[in-house]
């Protein structure tokens, strides 16, 4: 009976990951500001106790439960995209996720986060102009 139980609170723990990255990733991707990302992890903490607080007569269930706020931490960071606080030392000490590193020191995040909110288009980075017109006139000059 205890290797039965054992694999259904690891399957449960598994679970509960899947989930919570889920749904971290989903809120993770609505939050503008850092603040906003942090209330989100506070919020994450406190449901978790909550649902630990109303299952505490069942521990198979605890497995699902700590999965459920590990992978909605792990999910609000990767959703997020940019690296704060404690994820800023651990990406830069394993060298990993350069492209939040990249954002959170550049500070390009918010404003991407912003656009990606209001549904704006991305800046252009290059020339957008109608080079048909002058096509032969570039390529004398490039000569």
């Amino acid at each position: 009976m205890g290797a039965a139980f054992f694999i259904c609170a690891l399957l449960l723990l598994l679970f509960g990951l899947y989930v919570g990255f889920s749904i971290g990733s989903h809120l993770g991707e609505r939050a503008c500001t850092t603040a906003d990302y942090w209330k989100l992890n506070a919020g994450a903490i406190v449901v978790t106790v909550l649902l630990s607080c109303i299952l505490a007569g069942l521990p198979l269930l605890y497995g699902a439960i700590i999965g459920l706020l590990a992978g909605c931490i792990a999910g609000l960071k990767m959703g997020f995209g940019e690296s704060s606080g404690p994820w800023r030392a651990l990406d830069r000490f394993y060298n990993i996720n350069k492209a939040h590193r990249d954002a959170a020191e550049s500070g390009s995040g918010a404003a991407r986060r912003r656009r990606k909110r209001t549904g704006a288009s991305a800046p252009d980075v290059i020339s957008v102009a109608d080079d048909a017109a002058h096509g032969d006139d570039n390529a004398r000059n490039a000569r």
